[in-house]
């Protein structure tokens, strides 16, 4: 039985929503200033390097090489400040 089948699309997608901001907080409060120092397409390499570290299965599924990774500006989160002159209360 699949580890989601108990929960409906709407728990997982609020899950996925939260999860998210977790992330982007995290990155923006705790690597904010080894994120400035590198370029775009490194920082998205990099994140992308950890996300595959994390699911090895999903490397398995793909008979490609690795390649960078170049998305489109992201829009993390409207909630996250841009600066870190603000607080964040969850």
């Amino acid at each position: 039985m699949s580890e989601q089948a108990g929960f409906s699309h709407h728990d997982r997608t609020q899950e996925i929503g939260v999860l998210k901001k977790q992330l982007a907080i995290a990155l923006k409060f705790h690597h904010s200033n080894t994120i400035e120092k590198l370029p775009k397409e490194i920082a998205m390499q990099v994140m992308r390097e950890v996300w595959t570290s994390c699911h090895p299965e999903a490397e398995e599924l793909t008979h490609t090489p690795k390649t960078t990774y170049s998305a489109p500006e992201p829009v993390i989160c409207d909630d996250v400040p841009i600066t870190n002159s603000e607080t964040i209360y969850l």
